[in-house]
């Protein structure tokens, strides 16, 4: 049966090793609790030699030291030296305390110690409780005649949490240099631990109260800057295949790394396995909407009204006029409820800048895009304007047009639920595609069908939405911690093969092409870039094609004949054998609880993976049937989310943006 490797590990302790080799030190505050970023939990590092630490939160925290140095230490008067050290006491504990720590506790602890590869400009660092990665390619640097400044580090910071997911997030220690570009409304930024970068070992450091002569140029906060009242938020794209050096830099790649670290330095103690799941079932993707066809009556207007603006919107138009040759587009003066109005204006800042009054309004009538930000010749951009507006007239309408409802052969009405803006939403679609949107609230004295659906978001936090047969079935959709892994090991293979230096020389490079000649076009002038190639590498030598399918069957060609790989190619068939865990729709059994995952597109994959496959848990409510499995054509859909399937069935954005538009 197929699997699916998700995020949840199962960890394995080697307990009487541990107990050999380390004492693990368990300290605990007479204080109400230990602040984040509290000092002394990198003094301990510093000023102990402790080997890691772990903190959880709460009052207490855990150190490893290795046995052979801790002997040597008096734990009390060294504490009495730290700061808030004599708030402090503490327990070595032994093999019966030990066991009794929760095993994702002990297996961070030990993951937490873990140095820095060699050979490998990549990082370990424990800081402050928490284990960071850094790689200078996450650095944001600016360059200057004279020298350069670091003025973000992102790092990657990985957790075991207590239900045994391991989280890897992305974290940014900005320039103190940068603080009037930070908002310190909540937190001061006095209370920030500071630190310092290490060139010399490519690692932070926490900034102590000895160190006196650091620079601000050369100390870090933990925290992001903002833009426009906005977050700037860094990025580590999920997973990269482009080559070896990008997927090293992906977080799976991070992963790829930890696990191999983990299985060299930690054997001893320590053995990390990831969960696999039964595939119940797939769904690949089919359904595309299809733009061209659109033969409605659009209508723009234009509410800047200055020189620029007319001929932006006339540019609009003719965008238009060429991706909907069927529609009927036409500049107007005022807003037309028989049609789907879209509005020009400026962006918000424009106003604010100017202290103009923003004509925006949220309305299911005219959809607004910016002078400033709409691209007019990304056809992608104009799609994704028109769909939303097909979704506003359908909810003006209550009548589903975007797709046809029919053709899913629902003989019976469907309920879509989810709570929003602390709001009981619901949406009835009736076989005909006939949209009922309603706002519930609960009132003993009046039951109603509603009752049990608010009684199931109520008793659940998790819940994200909740759907319901016209036989009274109800499944709730619970996001659940986990996601799905793609095949790291064979990629980390396929690509590291990859990136191994050019064996084959140029006279059996044209050897082999001749034999393949007359598959490939123009290949006397392929012959002829060959032998003009200066620096012999296999990107110069497959740059010599213009065509990817006959580059494709020279690598095959070379493969079969020599072994040697010139170039992997993840995006034919081959791709559902590595990296189906983030493609289309699959359901997932786990003894007998039902998941479901929504990835990308199998269909024109890209080499880049920006997000993780979430793993949503299907939850008969008190008793029902399953019934969600009936609804999965509904995130087969690509007009939802930019071009790619959508996580909920498609109804819940027709619900969503109802609120919004009323509430």
């Amino acid at each position: 049966m197929k699997i699916c490797k998700i995020n949840r590990l199962k960890i394995n302790l080697t307990l009487d090793n541990i107990f050999r080799d380390f004492i693990i030190v368990k300290f605990s505050t007479s204080e109400n609790y230990i602040k984040y970023g509290a000092l002394i939990l990198d003094e301990l590092s510093y000023a102990l030699e402790a080997k890691s630490i772990v903190f959880e939160g709460g009052k207490s925290f855990y150190a490893l030291f290795e046995k052979e140095k801790i002997e040597k230490i008096d734990l009390s008067k060294s504490l009495e030296k730290l700061e808030s050290g004599e708030t402090l006491f503490y327990k070595l504990l032994n093999t019966t305390e030990i066991s009794e720590i929760a095993n994702h506790t002990i297996a961070q602890l030990l993951i937490n110690s873990l140095s820095n590869p060699k050979n490998n400009k990549l990082s370990f660092n424990n800081l402050t409780g928490k284990l960071y990665l850094f790689s200078p390619n996450f650095f944001k640097i600016s360059k200057t005649k004279d020298r350069e400044q670091v003025f973000k580090i992102v790092a990657l910071e990985l957790n075991i949490a207590s239900d045994l997911s391991f989280q890897l997030n992305v974290k940014t220690f900005s320039s103190v240099l940068l603080s009037k570009h930070m908002d310190f409304s909540k937190k001061k930024f006095s209370e920030f631990p500071k630190y310092t970068f290490v060139h010399s070992t490519g690692t932070l450091r926490r900034v102590l109260a000895s160190d006196n002569n650091i620079q601000g140029e050369n100390q870090f906060i933990q925290k992001q800057t903002t833009r426009n009242g906005v977050l700037e938020k860094n990025l580590i794209p999920f997973l990269s295949f482009k080559n070896l050096q990008e997927f090293n830099d992906s977080k799976i790649g991070l992963l790829n790394l930890i696990i191999q670290r983990i299985e060299e330095k930690l054997f001893d103690y320590l053995s990390i396995e990831l969960t696999e799941l039964p595939v119940e079932k797939t769904i690949r993707y089919n359904s595309s909407f299809n733009i061209a066809g659109f033969d409605k009556n659009i209508y723009l207007l234009d509410l800047i009204k200055d020189e620029d603006s007319g001929d932006y919107i006339n540019q609009v138009k003719s965008s238009l006029k060429r991706l909907l040759p069927k529609a009927n587009v036409k500049i107007v003066k005022k807003e037309n409820k028989n049609g789907y109005n879209l509005n020009l204006i400026h962006n918000k800042s424009y106003y604010t800048r100017y202290g103009k009054k923003d004509p925006y309004k949220s309305s299911l009538i005219s959809q607004h895009f910016t002078f400033e930000d709409f691209t007019i010749d990304s056809n992608a951009t104009l799609k994704a304007l028109i769909i939303e507006s097909i979704i506003r007239n359908d909810i003006k309408n209550n009548q589903i047009s975007i797709t046809n409802w029919e053709k899913y052969e629902f003989k019976e009405k469907w309920i879509f639920g989810a709570r929003l803006n602390e709001q009981f939403c619901f949406l009835t679609i009736h076989p005909n595609g006939n949209l009922k949107f309603e706002i519930f609230e609960p009132n003993l004295f009046n039951q109603t069908e509603f009752d049990m659906l608010c009684k199931a978001f109520e008793e659940n936090n998790n819940v994200e939405f909740l759907v319901k047969d016209e036989k009274g079935n109800i499944n709730l959709i619970n996001k659940t911690p986990f996601y799905t892994i793609p095949n790291y090991g064979l990629l980390f293979k396929k690509l590291h093969n990859e990136s191994i230096p050019l064996k084959l020389s140029r006279i059996d490079a044209i050897k082999y092409l001749s034999e393949i000649v007359e598959n490939v076009k123009n290949g006397d002038e392929i012959i002829a870039r060959i032998n003009k190639i200066e620096h012999w590498s296999k990107k110069s030598l497959l740059d010599c094609f213009e065509n990817r399918t006959d580059k494709k069957k020279f690598a095959e060609k070379i493969k079969t004949e020599t072994g040697e790989i010139l170039k992997s190619y993840f995006r034919d068939k081959t791709r559902y054998e590595i990296l189906d865990s983030q493609l289309d729709i699959h359901i997932l059994r786990e003894n007998e609880k039902l998941y479901y995952y929504v990835g990308i597109k199998g269909e024109g994959i890209q080499q880049q993976i920006s997000r993780a496959s979430t793993i949503r848990e299907i939850e008969s409510y008190e008793g029902s049937e399953i019934i969600f499995d009936r609804l999965t054509s509904l995130m087969n859909v690509d007009f939802v989310k930019n071009g790619e399937l959508t996580v909920f069935p498609f109804p819940i954005k027709y619900l969503r943006e109802w609120v919004k538009q009323n509430f």
